[in-house]
């Protein structure tokens, strides 16, 4: 039998696999994704695309179609005491993106395939994996389509097939964590008394619900209900059964109709010990788990496929070694550590009744009316906060020469207004999309020395990793003619790379394809940043 032979084989086609699909796409690496699904489920289980997940689709080329049909929604409204609800506002979010843009999870998919068919790419699915061995040569997946057994060979396997990973099953990596014992209730309804532009979130001793607007003027809602804890846990629910559940929760119910689907579920928190076992990486929900609190979960999984796959792009044309992949485990597994202690100890906050769950309303209220607390409490929600800089590896690259504001190794690069070339605005994330690795090297203004140091880096860089990253001068104003074969312009004439990002006379800010530092150097020493970079790529 044949063997089918790729770089990059991706078990799974939800939103991690088929994010995965489109950068593999994009990036021209040979792949195959594998779906056991004949096709999408109509089933939505998330439903909010956080600001650094949408920042991430710009780097894909595919965040207008999302930005088109997704809700943006502003806030939260918090039911918690008294007759006045408390406000989370999203705008303290510091993005392009400050909201939660709300769209079901089945239209998220639709996206993300359309994108991947539309340059070229497709989806193999109906084909179920029966078997993987890792060998010296790759990875052997075995896998039965329309009755044929087909056998691949990858360089690199993705596990992106869920929270019961066959692949995670079939290599024996233990799920680490527990269920939480909560039965939740969700579904996508017609709520015809409310007109609400915020999520409404009503939280009391009888249980809590929240109500998610969708664009079409539709509701997502999603809740427990304290009067149906406990023994067999059902799958489907029945309208009447979610009406009688909003009736004893809420102090004034809404009436809701027309159903697209209903559910029951339960949550667990649960994570493998290390995302890479030899070249299999574990993505999304099938390396991590944790309850729907702050529609984290399948974010997670997208910035987890936006943190890994240019990595495998870069160790593939052999500017990175394979040791450069550990660094996937070691930047995200603490993120996904952290939100599921925090959506733990918030489900465990929620949970409370009597007077525990008395206080915890008032306490929550007075908090909430301070503006840093929404701010923190926004930016975190949003995740362009996740960033890696406590790492060994970037921690390491940390120069300590720099202005306190500067930012360094491993922290996510806010985008930016550039003058570019002295003709237009242009921002700094479309240049990202564009390019993949940049390099900016503050010269301030015309100044030879460094304007030698940064040509010298350019041709040294270009030596050692051919065509891989783009140099651009970065001039507070004027005019800079070097009188050679011109290396770009950017005129700092907003001052946001100064002031923003702590860039001064001297700086080499490198910026890897995910947005994030690979590393800021001071020195402008070719010596000193050549090293740098060598060391960066392992």
């Amino acid at each position: 039998m044949a063997v089918i032979e790729t770089d990059v084989l991706i078990i799974g086609a939800g939103p991690a696999g088929l994010m995965a699909a489109n950068v593999m796409q994009k990036r021209g690496v040979d792949y195959v994704c594998l779906e056991k699904k004949p096709g999408r489920s109509v089933l939505s289980k998330a439903l909010g695309i956080q600001a650094r997940s949408l920042e991430l689709f710009e780097f894909l080329g595919v965040n207008k179609p999302f930005l088109k049909r997704g809700y943006p929604g502003p806030g939260a409204k918090l039911h918690l005491a008294g007759k006045h609800p408390s406000y989370v506002e999203m705008y303290h979010i510091k993005s392009r993106y400050p909201y939660l843009l709300i769209i079901p999870q089945h239209e998220i998919e639709e996206i993300l395939e359309n994108h991947l068919n539309d340059r070229g790419g497709e989806i193999s699915r109906e084909h179920e994996v029966l078997d993987i061995v890792q060998k010296k040569e790759g990875v052997y997946v075995t896998a039965a389509h329309h009755g044929k057994t087909k056998t691949y060979l990858a360089k690199y396997l993705l596990a992106c097939d869920g929270a019961h990973s066959k692949v995670r099953k079939e290599l024996d990596v233990p799920f680490e964590g527990e269920d939480e014992g909560i039965t939740f209730f969700t579904g996508d309804v017609e709520v015809p008394e409310m007109k609400e532009i915020h999520i409404n979130l009503h939280l009391n001793d009888r249980g809590a619900a929240a109500f998610f607007p969708y664009k079409d003027g539709t509701y997502r809602v999603v809740g427990f209900d304290r009067t149906r804890q406990g023994g067999p846990r059902k799958r489907e629910m029945k309208l009447q059964e979610l009406q009688d559940t909003l009736d004893t929760i809420l102090d004034k119910s809404y009436k809701v109709e027309n159903p697209k689907w209903l559910a029951y579920f339960g949550t667990a928190h649960r994570q493998v010990p290390n995302y890479r076992v030899g070249n299999v990486f574990f993505v999304g929900d099938a390396a991590h788990v944790n309850n729907p609190l702050g529609g984290q979960g399948m974010n997670i999984g997208l910035e987890d496929v936006g943190n890994l796959c240019w990595k495998i792009d870069t160790v593939l044309k052999g500017y990175a070694g394979n040791p450069f992949l550990d660094t996937y485990h070691e930047e995200r597994a603490p993120v996904a550590r952290e939100v599921i202690r925090n959506t733990t100890m918030e489900l465990k906050l929620i949970d409370m009744k009597g007077l525990l769950g008395k206080a915890r309303n008032w306490s929550g209220k007075a908090v909430l009316t301070q503006g840093w607390v929404q701010s923190r409490f926004a930016n975190e929600l949003s995740h362009v906060h996740s960033d890696y800089d406590k790492t060994p590896i970037n921690q390491s690259f940390k120069d300590q020469s720099l202005s306190r504001k500067a930012i360094q190794a491993g922290e996510r690069v806010p985008d930016q207004i550039l003058f570019n070339e002295g003709t237009t605005d242009e921002r700094l994330y479309p240049l990202i999309q564009r390019i993949g690795y940049v390099c900016l090297i503050y010269i301030d203004c015309y100044e030879q020395d460094l304007i030698d140091y940064a040509y010298e880096f350019a041709e040294k860089a270009n030596q050692a990793f051919p065509d891989m990253l783009k140099v651009y001068l970065v001039a507070r104003g004027g005019t800079v003619l070097t009188g050679r074969d011109e290396l770009p312009i950017i005129y700092d004439v907003h001052r946001d790379l100064d002031k923003n990002l702590g860039m001064q006379k001297g700086s080499t800010l490198f910026i890897r394809p995910d947005g994030h530092v690979g590393f800021h150097d001071g020195s402008a020493d070719v010596r000193k940043v050549m090293a740098k970079l060598k060391r960066y790529f392992i």
